[in-house]
């Protein structure tokens, strides 16, 4: 029942909605409750493409793999967890044979080369759609009105992918377990569908396909009266006003899926907000003060899905969403907000309690039943089994707890699937640039399951021993091991305070220039562990940033131009919400010899970051040149230069490059978050007719 009240309910507000409006036609002529009834529309066809200019394909996803054109040498070892005294290890290795990961080799090795499984891929272009938009007003009379916004995009897929059947000949084929949704892992991409682990569409007024989407970021009736304003359903509530941050704009998850944080940055995440199923009230409390409050349904932010251009989730792991199994569809988050202005001075402040829209990862079981196979695979099942039968009579702690190593497997965060991480060096590499921790990651993949420990997987602290480990696994494995991870939402609390002055002097620059300082605090914040571990890090983080922006006419022939300066730090997380302890980490080929941890440099200190944007439109604004640059304090720079022409007649053509460095300075990439989008230098298109 409960699944379908969800997909109703949308379709019920409508029915209410066009029927109110069917009827309000009929009665507008004679009833004075309608007298002012009127209907106006407006709407744009758009054509955006993003060109790209980078040398190699995102990392994240399956073609693009930093492995797929190395060989990799591993060897297998022997698990010190393995009894050595069973006939089988003594006849290979000789009595008495044991010690701690990669003391011992079998005479297991080989060479593998990833890409001799996957296949490359090469694109020109990042992103290719052809959207549209439509906004329908009705004002009933002065105090009500109903007011839809519908977007729809296509995506003709021109891009050389990754599909999952192209490996259904390796391993027994890739499998995403019974938690994943399998439109999203067993196929080609989807590039616009969100779903849960339930296979539901956690957003509402929301449609979508593998290369469409359809849904309404505005649907709502909005009651003005006096100081009172009401609006009732699917909407976005916009608090803040800053380019890259968000202190107060914290009501609203994201929306990653079509071109990641890399449109407009002026835009100011306006096409990016997560609509929310929502009551939100104002009132003007006194000619000075403003009550602004909203209760909603919580709405969680869209990442892109596996092997799409902007995806940021390694695609070697499988995701399951527990929005709707973990019961989070019901979850209501609200907030209020007061705002006051004196002069030159003003104020706000906010609180807000919702589940974090990021969510936090951890590891989870894969469900997916295929045991080990290859020599070293019928090693360890053959002890597997040995056990199985000899541990009763000789010693009951050495008991397994499942039949066979397949479902020891189903019951552990891999499964022995093409796709996933093939080498050491590989698990390493994507751990220091997703910002997680290689050994802790794989110690809690350990400790935290059974099914782990079945096999014969032990804890390691070192580098040398985790890499052995590893390599032992995906050579049993019969060539990799896909991991299972799943994501999970938390309740936190915002509180943000802010001040603004208008500055007045003498100097023409320096008159009108508008300052803001916002802060906002969150006690007890979670994020997700770098280990992966279920056990999230708990901390108390504060947002600190400036804001001073301001309309300047520099030029007597042309108009105003509009500048702004931001400076932000956080103590705790990035700007998308990973937190610091993962920072700093790096591959093998990075280590010094003699390093025995995954950390080349502990990034100190917060997170720092600058930002700098100017428009200035031409003689009647049929050119405007803009710039927004984001600045990581740590090495790091998102460049984003513009252009747009206004020929007229409804017609817009839009231009902006992005250039992105995440290696500007210091040793390590790894402590900025620029170069987690480094792969994305690309030159934006936008044609667009408005009507």
């Amino acid at each position: 029942m409960k699944k379908i009240n969800k997909i109703k309910y949308p379709l019920f507000v409508c029915i209410a909605v066009c029927g109110a409006i069917s009827s309000a036609k009929v009665l507008a002529s004679d009833d004075d409750w309608f007298e002012d009834f009127n209907i106006s529309y407006n709407g744009f066809v758009r054509a955006e493409a993003a060109v790209s200019t980078s040398s190699g394909e995102n990392p994240n996803n399956q073609g693009g793999n930093y492995f797929n054109d190395q060989s990799i040498s591993r060897q297998a070892f022997l698990p010190p967890a393995l009894n050595p005294t069973s006939g089988l290890v003594t006849g290979l290795l000789g009595p008495g044979a044991i010690g701690a990961w990669g003391t011992v080799p079998l005479p297991f090795s080989d060479s593998i080369r990833r890409g001799d499984f996957i296949k490359t891929t090469d694109n020109d272009f990042n992103y290719t759609v052809l959207r549209t938009e439509v906004e329908l007003n009705v004002r009933f009379n002065y105090e009500m009105r109903f007011i839809a916004r519908v977007r729809a995009m296509f995506d003709p897929e021109i891009y050389d992918s990754f599909d999952a059947n192209d490996v259904s000949q390796f391993q027994g084929g890739l499998q995403s377990g019974p938690n994943a949704n399998p439109a999203l892992y067993d196929g080609s991409p989807s590039y616009f569908d969100y779903l849960a682990d339930q296979g539901g569409n956690p957003n509402p007024l929301e449609w979508t396909g593998k290369n469409y989407q359809i849904y309404f970021p505005t649907f709502l009736l909005e009651y003005a009266s006096g100081n009172l304003s009401l609006r009732l359903g699917n909407q976005q509530i916009a608090w803040g006003q800053a380019i890259f941050f968000r202190v107060f704009d914290t009501p609203n998850g994201l929306d990653l899926r079509r071109h990641s944080l890399l449109d407009r940055g002026l835009e100011e995440f306006s096409d990016k907000r997560v609509p929310m199923l929502s009551l939100r009230a104002t009132y003007q409390l006194t000619n000075d003060i403003l009550a602004d409050g909203y209760i909603g349904r919580f709405q969680p932010s869209v990442f892109g899905n596996p092997n799409t251009p902007y995806n940021i989730i390694p695609t070697q792991f499988t995701v399951n969403d527990t929005y709707e199994s973990g019961g989070y569809d019901d979850k209501i988050s609200g907030g209020f907000r007061l705002k006051g202005d004196y002069g030159q001075w003003g104020w706000q402040a906010s609180f807000v309690s919702k589940y974090a829209t990021e969510g936090t990862f951890n590891w989870a079981k894969s469900g997916v039943n295929k045991p080990l196979s290859g020599s070293i695979g019928g090693l360890i099942n053959t002890s597997y089994n040995a056990k199985l039968s000899d541990c009763v009579v000789y010693d009951p702690a050495l008991c397994r707890r499942y039949s066979d190593s397949g479902e020891a497997l189903a019951n552990s965060p891999f499964a022995a699937s093409p796709g996933g991480v093939y080498s050491a060096d590989e698990w390493f590499k994507y751990a220091a640039e997703s910002r997680l921790d290689a050994i802790g990651g794989l110690n809690a993949a350990i400790e935290e399951f059974d099914g782990s420990i079945d096999l014969y997987a032990s804890p390691d602290q070192t580098v040398g021993g985790t890499a052995a480990q590893l390599n032992t696994f995906f050579i049993a494995g019969g060539g990799s091991m896909r991991g299972t991870i799943e994501r999970r939402y938390h309740r936190e609390e915002d509180f943000a305070l802010g001040v603004s002055y208008v500055n007045e002097s003498d100097n023409n620059f320096l008159n009108q220039l508008i300052f803001n300082v916002e802060m906002q605090y969150t006690p007890n914040r979670t994020f997700t562990n770098p280990t992966l571990s279920r056990e999230v890090i708990e901390d108390d983080e504060y947002t600190l940033a400036l804001v001073v922006d301001k309309w300047h006419r520099f030029f007597k022939d042309l108009p105003g131009t509009y500048i702004v300066f931001q400076a932000l730090t956080k103590n705790r997380s990035d700007l998308v919400g990973r937190h610091l302890s993962g920072y700093g980490r790096v591959g093998l080929g990075e280590l010094s010899d003699g390093d025995t941890t995954t950390v080349k440099k502990e990034k100190s200190g917060n997170a720092n970051y600058i930002v700098f944007g100017f428009l200035q439109p031409t003689d009647n604004k049929i050119f405007e040149i803009e710039l927004a640059t984001l600045l990581d304090l740590d090495g790091g720079i998102l460049f984003q230069p513009g252009v747009r022409w206004n020929p007229g007649k409804g017609l817009t053509v839009e231009a902006f490059y992005n250039h992105i460095d995440g290696d500007l300075w210091g040793d390590n990439p790894n402590n900025n978050i620029i170069s987690t989008l480094d792969f994305a230098d690309e030159l934006s298109l936008r044609v667009t007719y408005q009507f």
